[in-house]
């Protein structure tokens, strides 16, 4: 029974330990740390030039530029280790002392900070900016949280069998590496040990422990990580992101429900973050301790008095400091100060409130590639797509080998047909003998005047939003022929257009500037959202990683549409019609259908396109 209340206390006193150095990194990570990284960033390595989709790995690749880039990879590397350096010692602290500061645990910290140094640092990197935040074993940071693969990449890669066995091969393989180097950070962090060396001492704890104390450990940890990831995906279309915590935070809190929950989801969800997190730590130092692995534990020689002895004094000059920070923080007239610039905010908040800039449009149900319910980019997949209420089915269309632009998303025909070939290198006519197979349904590559005809004669004229995919060497080609097309069937008032390919969107433009012409992106560097407002472009498809309440607001404010792609999840698209999002490019578009329709309802007053023709073009 007392052991019970002990670990009682260890866990209200590790939880509120924990909890006051996430608030501190948290608030110097978004304040000081990040905008500073992003600062060196942007300026030094990318030269303050933005950059976008596959540009962005190419913008690095200058020695200068790669070396800066290590530079500032090994800072933020320091900065977390450092972080989770602080959150190791705040539990194991908390098992010794009743009272445990802040600044008690930063300066204990800093001698963990000797496991970072001379040629062990690109290494403990890795581990702990790449490796952690990837595998997501719900260990907090705050200029990193977690790592995912993009979810464009995921989908394409969950269409075919071998795609999304390869997916789960490499989740299990970062799995078993964790599990293998579970203890390094401990052994870092308590042992004061290099990386080399904590990797070591990791492996002398395992052949101490018994058969079933590793199991135990493994077991923990798996059930730890499928629990958040669990939780992470329940919550996928709800929490807020990193991106949404900016000085419009009470504006979003005041217009929108989505964010509201949202912050009360993440709120709930850092809450049980750091408890787990303290009950494994918790588990994991007092299983050390079993096997007499660490100094100053209760049930080891020591005690408090050597952990007291590890504990740097607190001096004079340091206690007169935190005395008049105490003294500023909490006087009437400081009380008066926070007060007035809480209303300032409030009323800076009321009025971009009530200023807001409408959208261009109601937001529209885009299918993509059709839909899922037919073999993608086929005409029955976008008359499926027309049927289930779609306004626009988007598709890709590149050039075959004689010039004539086809409908087919891949550049080979592997994926789709089971075989090498590139679509650049066979006819139209070969192309159009192959039977494609896709979201388990067959079909026929039909050329793109052939969709444009289907289309025109649909029952509810679905238009049809065109991306071009072309190569460096058929870019002008492509566009010339797509325009031919369009012209020839008298298709302008039916078809949008966009392109990951910056060049074919200024050539559309420069042709028709009166048609509707966006950029699709899916990632950026350098200054982005200070950049792509002032491009030529009616409207911005994006990718959901991209999506935010500040990204959004800057669309709104510039005049832009922006639709954003792949959504299929209900909770997504509520939230993203939310921010603001003029179109939802999805592959169940009766699910966007219906989810558009419930949020018109009370959200009528936002748009400012009366539904016919093209939308208004940005001044």
């Amino acid at each position: 029974m007392e052991r019970e209340k002990s670990y009682a206390v260890y866990l209200k006193r590790g939880c509120i330990a924990v909890l006051k150095v996430e608030v501190f990194f948290k608030l110097i990570a978004f304040f000081v740390i990040g905008p500073l990284l992003d600062w060196a960033f942007t300026t030094w390595v990318l030269g303050d030039i933005p950059v976008f989709n596959e540009a962005m790995f190419l913008s690095i690749l200058s020695p200068v530029s790669l070396v800066l880039a290590v530079i500032i990879f090994l800072a933020v590397a320091l900065w977390c280790y450092y972080e989770i350096s602080c959150l190791i010692t705040a539990v194991y602290l908390g098992r010794m002392r009743e009272k445990l500061s802040l600044e008690d645990i930063l300066k204990s910290s800093k001698e963990a900070m000797k496991g970072m140094r001379h040629f062990t640092l690109p290494l403990s990197a890795i581990y702990f900016v790449l490796f952690l935040p990837l595998v997501h074993a719900g260990y907090l940071n705050s200029l990193v949280p977690k790592i995912d693969i993009p979810r464009f990449v995921v989908g394409e890669l969950q269409r075919t069998s071998m795609g999304n066995l390869g997916i789960r091969a490499i989740q299990a393989g970062y799995i078993v590496v964790f599990l293998i180097l579970l203890l390094v950070p401990f052994a870092m962090v308590l042992k004061r040990e290099s990386f080399p060396k904590a990797v070591k001492q990791n492996f002398i704890w395992y052949r101490q422990f018994s058969w079933k104390d590793r199991f135990l450990l493994w077991a923990i940890f798996i059930f730890w990580i499928l629990l958040e990831n669990w939780i992470l995906d329940s919550l996928q279309g709800k929490l807020i992101q990193d991106q949404d915590f900016n000085l419009s935070v009470l504006k979003y809190f005041l217009r929108s429900h989505t964010y509201r929950v949202g912050l009360a989801c993440w709120i709930v969800l850092a809450l049980i973050q750091c408890v787990a997190i303290v009950l494994v730590f918790l588990w994991i130092i007092r299983l050390l301790g079993k096997y007499k692995a660490l100094p100053y534990l209760p049930e080891q020689a020591g005690g408090k008095e050597g952990l007291k002895k590890g504990l740097p004094a607190k001096a004079g000059k340091e206690r007169r400091i935190a005395r008049l920070c105490k003294k500023i923080w909490s006087s009437r007239s400081s009380k008066k100060l926070w007060a007035g610039m809480l209303l300032i905010a409030i009323a800076a908040a009321a009025t971009d409130y009530f200023n807001e800039a409408p959208l261009m449009h109601e937001p529209w149900a885009i299918g993509h590639r059709g839909c899922i319910f037919e073999a993608e980019n086929t005409i029955a997949a976008v008359e499926r797509a027309s049927g289930l209420g779609a306004d626009y089915a988007e598709i890709d269309v590149q050039l075959s080998k004689d010039g004539v632009p086809m409908v087919i998303h891949d550049e080979d025909l592997q994926r789709l047909a089971d075989m090498p070939e590139k679509v650049e290198n066979l006819t139209a006519d070969q192309l159009q003998e192959l039977t494609v197979i896709s979201n388990g349904e067959k079909g026929k590559i039909p050329t793109f005047q052939e969709m444009v005809e289907a289309v025109k004669n649909t029952k509810d004229k679905t238009g049809l939003l065109v991306e071009l995919k072309p190569t460096a060497e058929n870019r002008d080609e492509l566009v010339s022929k797509v325009i031919e097309t369009v012209e020839k069937c008298n298709a302008k008032n039916q078809c949008i257009f966009m392109s990951l390919d910056y060049e074919s969107v200024y050539q559309l433009q420069a042709e028709h500037p009166e048609w509707w012409i966006g950029y699709c992106i899916y990632g950026g560097v350098g200054k982005m959202e200070d950049a792509v407002w002032e491009y030529n472009i009616d409207f911005l498809a994006v990718e959901e990683g991209l999506a935010s309440n500040k990204f959004m607001e800057k669309a709104r404010n510039s005049g832009l549409a922006v639709y954003i792609w792949t959504s299929n999840n209900f909770d997504d698209m509520e939230n993203y019609l939310e921010m603001g999002a003029s179109g939802i490019i999805t592959d169940l578009p009766d699910l966007a259908r219906d989810t558009i329709d419930r949020y018109m309802k009370d959200h009528q007053e936002y748009y400012a396109y009366d539904g016919k023709g093209y939308p208004k073009k940005k001044n």
